[in-house]
């Protein structure tokens, strides 16, 4: 690899759900608030609703950030572009097959027990395989679904091709 890390970062749409618990829980709050002059159980409404609605707020927008660093693909959540966490570590040196969703190479993939499956994509409703879905298979009955697009994505898949070049396919 000629590049020391290489980093992608999908993003996603913010959460209209999300959105709307997060005024609803306000509204609550609110209403909570003036209650709470007649009554002290009103009070705990009150503090619960607040932390609902502050729970719900750092929720709204959850992008996921994909680095290449020697042979590992290491994922972090990025909670509404503020709060990092680091989600897992895997190693490239174990994977079975990357190829996009709609790939004819996942065909003996399909009927495989799966016992870990995570998805670090962008979690696009209405399409089966939408575009830029691809699936890492790792050894141990393990796959990942990640968003890859646009030219990072492009080179992060370069990358892992030149030390695995039967195992990743674009087609």
């Amino acid at each position: 690899m000629d590049e020391g890390v290489i980093e992608v970062v999908v993003s996603n749409r913010p959460s209209g759900a999300m959105k709307f618990l997060r005024v609803l829980f306000i509204i609550l709050a609110v209403i909570s608030l003036f209650l709470s002059a007649s009554s002290l159980v009103f009070l705990a409404f009150l503090l619960g609703f607040a932390l609902a609605a502050w729970y719900v707020s750092g929720r709204i927008q959850i992008d996921y950030e994909y680095s290449l660093v020697d042979r590992e693909l290491r994922v972090a959540r990025i909670a509404n572009k503020e709060k990092r966490k680091h989600l897992g570590t895997y190693d490239l040196d174990k994977m079975e097959i990357l190829a996009p969703a709609n790939s004819y190479h996942l065909d003996d993939y399909k009927n495989r027990t799966i016992e870990h499956d995570l998805d670090y994509s962008d979690h696009e409703k209405g399409q089966d395989h939408p575009a830029g879905r691809y699936y890492l298979y790792l050894e141990g009955s393990t796959r990942i679904a990640l968003t890859l697009q646009g030219e990072e994505a492009q080179k992060l898949l370069d990358s892992v091709r030149q030390f695995a070049p039967r195992k990743v396919f674009r087609d």
